[in-house]
């Protein structure tokens, strides 16, 4: 950015010293001298826009990468407490197809013995079968969810403030 002000700089000056110098050209020709003052001043113009620009697109695009960051992190704590539903979901159901099948053995078997060792089974399968995802857990991924979305929000909010500037540089000089 500083070359580029430096350049601005140089050919503003070389522009005003052409402009001042009259005397070393033979009688210049105004229309190609306002052509050429136009040009410097569309510069300036340009180069200013950018100067004031870049700053304050530098501070929004490293805010956009922080709030980036922040969703990645949300969005995996997200996955992992859901991959702990499913697996709590998952081991629930295959409890519940147990107590099914001891239920099946409770009602066939003969046996007194193994009759009562198999309805301590059902008894302990049934407090496991009975217990879906815990409360916690669902009341953690609503709340991640939830912040979730958020986060996404304040993202979406840099960027369309990125494609604003973005607009800006790339908007025609305005004439003075």
């Amino acid at each position: 950015m500083n070359k580029l002000f430096r350049f601005g700089t140089i050919v503003l000056l070389a522009a005003l010293v052409a402009a001042s110098a009259p005397a070393q050209t033979t009688n210049p020709d105004n229309a190609t001298m306002q052509k050429l003052l136009d040009e410097v001043r569309q510069l300036r113009v340009t180069l200013e826009k950018s100067v004031s620009l870049g700053p304050r697109m530098q501070l929004i695009l490293q805010r956009a990468q922080l709030q980036d960051a922040r969703v990645a992190r949300i969005s995996l704590q997200l996955d992992e407490v859901r991959k702990q539903i499913a697996a709590e979901t998952a081991e629930q159901t295959h409890a519940n197809e147990r107590l099914a099948k001891i239920e099946q053995d409770v009602s066939a078997e003969t046996d007194a013995g193994r009759r009562a060792q198999l309805e301590d089974m059902r008894t302990a399968l049934k407090m496991a079968a009975g217990n879906g995802p815990d409360q916690q857990l669902r009341a953690r991924e609503s709340e991640l969810a939830s912040s979730l979305g958020t986060e996404q929000a304040a993202l979406h909010e840099f960027n369309e403030k990125l494609d604003s500037i973005e607009r800006q540089l790339e908007a025609p000089p305005k004439p003075r």
